[in-house]
C-alpha cells in the first residue's frame, strides 16, 4: 500500500532530476541485484537508494529510463511460475501507480527502446561512481556500462552519483515524514530497553528486545547492522557481535535505528545496566551531554560539518582535562592525544542511507537532516559514552529525536520503575 503523499514524492524527485538534463542526454538506473547467500537463498532485498528515489519501487530486476521530458520503468513481466515460488509481482498498472510513471514497459522491450532513445541521445548517465575501482561487488550499473561501452563507442557516458547527491541533500517533506517515523520507531525500542534491560542480560538478548520492538511497530527493520556494546566493548566504535554480556556497574552503548519507507534513523543512548550510573559514569557521561546541548546551535545554515567537528572537538579537549584524562602540558606536547578519547566525527548525513549523500566540507543547508553524536571512549575505565541524535537543518536546529531520553537523571528514574512493578 502506497503511504500518503508517497507517488508524488518520486514523480518530484525525478522532475528535479529531468530539470538537472539536457534534452540531448539520458539517465538509465538499475534497480539492485538480489544478493546470493547459498543454494537458493538471497539476503533479504534492499533496493538501490538512487532507484527508489526516482521510482519508489522495490521490485529486483526493473530499470528507469529518464529524459528531460519523459520518463519509463521496465519490470519484469508476471509469470506463474515466479508467483508459485517468490509471491506476486508488479503489474504494469500497480508500478504506475507507485511510481507515477506512466510509461510501463516488459524488460524484454528495454534494448529495443534504449535504441530508440539513443538515437536522439549522445550522453548517458550512468548509476556509477565517478571513479570505478576494481574489486568489489559489481552492480547491473556497473556490468551494462562496460556492454555500453563496446557496443555505443561514441556515445558519451557520465557518472549520475554526484547529481543524484546534489538532489538527496535536501529532504522533501514527505522524506521528512519517513524519517520521523523511523525515529519514532527507534525512541519506542529504546525505551523498552530501559524496560527490561538488568544485569546478567546477554547482549543479544537486548538486540531481540530491540528487534521486537521495531517489526512490531511497522519498521522493515534495522537500518544498518545494531551496535549493542555493554562495558569495554564500547570503546570499539563498530562493535556489531553483541555477544557478550551486560554486567552490574557497567555502561550499555546502543547505536541503532530502525529503516521505514527505506529512509533511516540513527540514534544513540548509552545506559547503566543496572539502573544507576556511578560516580565516575555520570561525570563522563554528562561532559558528552554538556558539549551536545551547548553547541547544537552551530548547526545552522552556512556551515559545514568539517567546521562542527572543530568546534565540538575543542570542547571535548576541556572535558577531557576536566575529567584527567591528560593534562594540559599532554596535549601540548601530543596535539593529537585527544584523538584517543574521540576517534571519530561529530555528523554526518543522513535519509535514505544511514551515511547519506554529502561530506564534511558540503555546506548545510535547510532541509538537510545530519547526526549529532559526540563521545568519549576510555578503554582503561571500561568507559565508551556516545549520544546520538538526528538534527534537521532550519533556521535554528531541530531536534528530531528529542523525545527519547538522554538526561541522565530521566533515564535513571526509567529504569527504576521496572523495580517498583
Amino acid at each position: 500500500m502506497l503511504a500518503k503523499g508517497e507517488k508524488h514524492l518520486f514523480a518530484k524527485n525525478r522532475s528535479r532530476l529531468a530539470g538537472e538534463i539536457q534534452e540531448n542526454e539520458l539517465v538509465v538506473v538499475f534497480s539492485a541485484r538480489r544478493m546470493p547467500r547459498n543454494g537458493d537463498q538471497f539476503f533479504p532485498y534492499r533496493q538501490d537508494s538512487n532507484f527508489f528515489h526516482l521510482t519508489g519501487i522495490e521490485q529486483p530486476g526493473s530499470i528507469l529510463l529518464l529524459k528531460s521530458t519523459e520518463a519509463v520503468l521496465f519490470i519484469t513481466e508476471p509469470s506463474h511460475h515466479t508467483s508459485l515460488w517468490e509471491g506476486s509481482q508488479l503489474s504494469a498498472e500497480e508500478a504506475a501507480r507507485r511510481s507515477g510513471i506512466e510509461a510501463i514497459r516488459w524488460v524484454d522491450d528495454f534494448e529495443q527502446t534504449m535504441g530508440r532513445f539513443l538515437a536522439r541521445c549522445d550522453t548517458v548517465y550512468f548509476n556509477v561512481p565517478e571513479k570505478m575501482t576494481a574489486g568489489g561487488i559489481r552492480t547491473k550499473d556497473a556490468d551494462y556500462l562496460g556492454e555500453f561501452r563496446a557496443t555505443y563507442p561514441f556515445h558519451r557516458t557520465r557518472s549520475l552519483k554526484p547529481l543524484m547527491e546534489k538532489l538527496r541533500l535536501r529532504k522533501e517533506p514527505e522524506e521528512l515524514e519517513y524519517i520521523r517515523e523511523a525515529i519514532r520507531i527507534t525512541g519506542g525500542a529504546f525505551k523498552r530497553v530501559l524496560s527490561n534491560l538488568q544485569p546478567g542480560q546477554t547482549e543479544k538478548v537486548t538486540e531481540a528486545e530491540i528487534t521486537h520492538e521495531l517489526i512490531s511497530q511497522g519498521a522493515r527493520g534495522f537500518a544498518f547492522d545494531p551496535i549493542v556494546a555493554a562495558g569495554a566493548n564500547a570503546t570499539t566504535l563498530h562493535y556489531t557481535s553483541n555477544l557478550d554480556t551486560c554486567r552490574d556497574n557497567e555502561l550499555l552503548l546502543m547505536d541503532f535505528g530502525a529503516e521505514y519507507m527505506n529512509y533511516a534513523a540513527d540514534i544513540t543512548r548509552t545506559v547503566p545496566v543496572n539502573g544507576r550510573f556511578t560516580q565516575r559514569q555520570r561525570a563522563c557521561y554528562q561532559a558528552v551531554l554538556d558539549v551536545m546541548q551547548e553547541h547544537i546551535d552551530q548547526v545552522r545554515p552556512g556551515t559545514t560539518i568539517g567546521t562542527l567537528n572543530r568546534i565540538v572537538a575543542g570542547a571535548l579537549k576541556e572535558k577531557h582535562h576536566e575529567l584527567g584524562l591528560y593534562t594540559a602540558q599532554d596535549l601540548e606536547e601530543d596535539p593529537r592525544i585527544w584523538k584517543r578519547y574521540f576517534p571519530h566525527g561529530v555528523s554526518h548525513f543522513m535519509g535514505l542511507d544511514v551515511h547519506d549523500a554529502g561530506g564534511k566540507d558540503t555546506v548545510l543547508e535547510k532541509g538537510m537532516v545530519i547526526s549529532w553524536e559526540p563521545g568519549i571512549y576510555i578503554p582503561e575505565e571500561n568507559i565508551g559514552i556516545r549520544i546520538e541524535d538526528d538534527i534537521l537543518v532550519d533556521d535554528g536546529p531541530i531536534n528530531l529525536s528529542e523525545n527519547i531520553p538522554k538526561d541522565p537523571g530521566v533515564i535513571e528514574s526509567l529504569m527504576q520503575q521496572k523495580e517498583k512493578s
